[in-house]
């Protein structure tokens, strides 16, 4: 009869599991910052948006096997284990992610608050018209908070090209400072409304 190291595979579950987390939450780029809860029971979620409205939704289960072959375990290395937990990790990642933004786009719609180019390349154009759809937040002292907008990675390099370029314009520096500025007077009036009630 063979020993079982109760104590050294609890301290193992305990580790890969914390790896599998950590991997998680790297693939999960750009939401790897967002709040999350846990939901312990109910089949459903609830939304209440800053203006008071709610919308009900339907839970959405994400799930992928780990599956390891008794015939595997004799040849397996740590960076075996490690490399499997990561896409792992990656696979549940990217139906999250699928999700997620399926999730945002429908409710992006829902509201109005959707830029469609028509098929025409990325401009500043639209670009400013992408900044004046979003509630931009501010720091105490007045600095827009950083921007995060997802794109395919096919697109990126000719979105970063018109951007970087259009820097050096000072039409469009003029634009984009009066947008800024416009937003944070939207956003003072938020935080007023929101201490008042609060």
């Amino acid at each position: 009869m063979f020993p079982d190291f109760l104590k050294v595979k609890e301290r193992l579950k305990k580790m890969h599991d914390n790896i599998m987390e950590q991997a998680f939450l790297f693939h999960m780029r750009p939401f790897d910052g967002v709040p999350t809860s846990i939901i312990f029971e109910g089949n459903k979620t609830v939304v209440i948006r800053e203006d008071g409205s709610v919308e009900e939704g339907n839970l959405e289960e994400n799930s992928v096997e780990m599956r390891v072959e008794l015939a595997e375990v004799e040849e397996m290395t740590h960076d075996m284990v490690l490399d499997r937990i990561n896409r792992t990790a990656k696979e549940m990642a990217g139906k999250m992610k699928k999700s997620t933004y399926e999730q945002i786009g429908k409710l992006a719609e829902e509201v109005g608050n959707v830029v469609d180019a028509g098929g025409k390349q990325f401009s500043m154009d639209l670009f400013f018209e992408m900044l004046e759809k979003i509630d931009q937040d501010f720091d105490e002292d007045g600095n827009p908070s950083q921007l995060m907008c997802p794109v395919n990675p096919k697109l990126f390099p000719s979105i970063a090209k018109v951007i970087s370029q259009s820097k050096a314009d000072p039409e469009n520096d003029r634009r984009y400072k009066e947008i800024i500025e416009r937003k944070k007077e939207e956003w003072r009036a938020r935080e007023s409304n929101r201490k008042l009630v609060g």
